[in-house]
């Protein structure tokens, strides 16, 4: 009975030795866990290179390679239709008002003209038989011999008979112009610049012949990209004649083509030479260069420095050791740098390498500043 007594006490004692031995464990298991966890709420500070801001007024130059036409150009052409007999100028001919350009064959036009003429001519008969009507039945009428019915019918035979010699005279007027337009004339001085037709070409009436620019008034054509659509207003535009010397004309803009063309999309534009010079001879090959007027500053960052996480491009400011997103506005962008506007302001720093990395919740720490991004 004893014997079993010390056995109880013995299996009881080493219960408890085991128990407190696993409570011990247990202690010794979670003690590193919470350790753990304070070092990770303590995480270092993120390593960040920054750029300073600086910004610069936009003032790209752009340049436009376009050709020297005349401001006023026409393209003449006959008046009737015909046969060309004969061109009597060439490409480049200087010319005064009242040349003759070309000649359609007239012989047409003289037997109009010449059967319109002897309209006329038997028109004033027919007019001065009825005149003489007049007079001997306004003589007979004061006589008494005739009624007043026959004086009438006289004088509207008489006026029927005028009104036929006026049409008739009419019709050789229209007659002698048809002739005169057998002849092209040059209605002013100027230079011919094409002549599409040719001897013995028969052309409708209004098909160009020869094309004359008037004046010594020249411009400057050349296309416009549709992304530069409103690039004009407001700037300089100058031109630099191939050829002729390093020597910059100022430009006037003059129009604009409402529609880009169908094809290549872009504008026509017209603008005009203030000062020619002797170099400027029509077709002459030009460089026009544009200089927009200042607008809102730009600044240069790396590339890198803008991320875009659907809310539109933003860049990261340091302010001590925190870091914040501001939005800005791409002006234009290359394979290494952007070019931005925002709300920025001269000397902050931005965050120009590992801005894709960065967490703002936790603090950074500048490793290297860079100078501003030449651009």
């Amino acid at each position: 009975m004893a014997r079993n007594s010390g056995r109880r006490a013995v299996a009881i004692t080493a219960f408890v030795i085991l128990s407190l031995g696993g409570l011990g464990a247990a202690g010794a298991v979670l003690a590193p866990r919470a350790g753990q966890a304070t070092a990770t709420a303590e995480r270092p500070a993120q390593p960040v290179r920054v750029t300073e801001i600086a910004f610069t007024p936009t003032t790209r130059a752009v340049t436009y390679t376009g050709t020297i036409r005349p401001r006023h150009e026409v393209a003449m052409g006959f008046r009737l239709s015909g046969k060309i007999v004969s061109r009597r100028v060439e490409v480049g001919d200087a010319v005064t008002a009242g040349t003759v350009l070309a000649t359609l064959d007239d012989t047409d036009a003289r037997l109009e003209r010449d059967v319109a003429a002897a309209e006329v001519a038997a028109a004033e008969v027919d007019h001065r038989r009825a005149r003489a009507d007049i007079d001997r039945t306004q003589t007979l009428f004061d006589k008494g011999h005739v009624a007043q019915a026959a004086l009438d019918r006289a004088l509207s035979v008489e006026a029927e008979a005028a009104a036929r010699a006026d049409r008739a005279r009419r019709s050789l007027a229209l007659a002698e112009n048809g002739l005169g337009y057998t002849r092209l004339l040059a209605p002013a001085d100027g230079v011919i610049t094409a002549t599409p037709g040719e001897a013995g070409q028969v052309v409708a009436a209004g098909t160009p012949v020869v094309s004359i620019a008037q004046g010594g008034a020249v411009d400057v054509v050349f296309s416009l990209p549709e992304d530069d659509r409103d690039l004009l207003a407001g700037s300089t535009a100058r031109a630099e004649i191939w050829g002729a010397g390093a020597v910059s004309h100022p430009l006037v803009l003059r129009d604009i083509a409402p529609d880009a063309d169908p094809q290549g999309r872009t504008y026509r534009v017209r603008m005009a030479l203030a000062d020619p010079g002797a170099g400027a001879s029509f077709g002459r090959t030009v460089t026009i260069s544009v200089t927009p007027g200042a607008g809102a500053p730009v600044a240069t960052v790396p590339l890198a420095a803008v991320q875009d996480a659907g809310a539109g491009p933003a860049v990261w400011r340091v302010t001590g050791d925190r870091v914040e997103r501001v939005p800005v506005e791409l002006a234009a962008v290359t394979d290494t740098v952007a070019t931005i506007r925002g709300a920025l302001r001269p000397g902050d720093r931005i965050v120009s390498l590992g801005a894709h990395k960065l967490d703002p919740d936790r603090p950074v720490r500048v490793v290297e500043i860079q100078t501003p991004v030449a651009e």
